[in-house]
């Protein structure tokens, strides 16, 4: 792949270059919808929209950082939504009960996942594509195919309705995710371990490295993360539905690989991939506010993404 020459002062805008198109891009439509876009209003509603994203994406990263992928998680979180509302409307359960059913749910799917993935060594993309099925069609078969309304407590509602200092909950969960897993990637045993797997896993193997046992817990995070993004939904709706989960298998992969652009990182992290669910979020509801078509947000996304990921490539190999 040729390189191209690059300047010091073209390298360094290349890696601040995220966060300034993000400013760039928040001031644009500021300019353009001065009365709706910059309010509180509007702010809270990009905060809310992007608190599941941030969840799964941060999640996600912990499995991309081991070089390993996961398709299952949208199916897993539709299947741990919906255990969580039978919790309460079926087995007259309350909200700690059914929040516990479905952190469990989670966190056993993430698990069989990561046991499938680390021990047969078969390709993570097939294995999380079959278990994605799977737990799909279990939910449907659990719900009977269709729509359930249930009668949800009103303290599991307020997991989602109440707010701190004007601030969603669904944001401050999100924010303590965000945190608790930067945290685990920064300064963990676990989380050098998960990095030195993604860089050289034969390395690492050598060095005493249990890869196996790594990668099911790079899984189990992300299926603790796909609990808290199912009690979030299905908090906020007091219902499942087959489809409460559409919408949020791109955007986490999006925000994940994003993120590598961030500070020219060039590699899978937290803070990164926070940023790049912000973006999303933000150029989503931006266009929205526009009166745009919703397909517009992808195209630009997939095209920006691209952009960054090229330039951020070239500069790494130049350095």
């Amino acid at each position: 792949m040729p390189v191209l020459d690059l300047s010091r002062s073209q390298r360094e805008f290349i890696k601040y270059m995220t966060l300034i198109g993000f400013a760039v891009m928040f001031g644009l439509f500021s300019l353009l919808e001065p009365d709706v876009f910059p309010t509180w209003r509007n702010i809270r509603s990009i905060l809310e929209l992007s608190a599941p994203i941030v969840i799964l994406a941060v999640g996600l990263t912990v499995v991309l950082v081991t070089g390993e992928f996961d398709l299952s998680f949208p199916g897993l979180v539709g299947l741990a939504a919906v255990i969580a509302v039978k919790t309460m409307s079926d087995a007259d359960q309350p909200a700690a009960v059914a929040v516990a059913a479905a952190l469990g749910v989670g966190l056993a799917g993430g698990i069989i996942a990561g046991v499938l993935v680390a021990f047969q060594r078969a390709s993570s993309f097939i294995i999380t594509l079959a278990l994605g099925s799977i737990w799909s069609g279990v939910a449907l078969g659990v719900t009977g195919g269709g729509l359930t309304l249930a009668t949800v407590t009103v303290g599991y509602t307020n997991i989602t309705f109440k707010s701190v200092f004007g601030i969603p909950l669904a944001v401050i969960y999100a924010l303590v995710v965000a945190l608790a897993l930067f945290a685990l990637l920064r300064w963990t045993i676990f989380g050098r371990e998960a990095h030195a797997i993604g860089s050289n896993s034969d390395a690492a193997r050598l060095a005493g490295i249990r890869l196996g046992l790594t990668r099911v817990g790079a899984f189990a995070v992300l299926g603790v993360c796909v609990g808290i993004t199912a009690v979030i939904l299905s908090s906020r709706s007091g219902q499942y539905s087959p489809d409460i989960a559409t919408g949020l298998f791109i955007p986490p992969f999006v925000a994940a690989f994003f993120g590598m652009s961030v500070l020219a990182a060039g590699r899978f992290n937290v803070f990164g991939t926070v940023v790049g669910a912000l973006f999303i979020a933000t150029l989503q509801t931006g266009l929205i506010v526009l009166g745009s078509e919703a397909w517009v947000a992808d195209v630009i996304v997939g095209s920006v993404l691209l952009v960054i990921l090229f330039l951020a490539a070239q500069a790494r190999q130049k350095a």
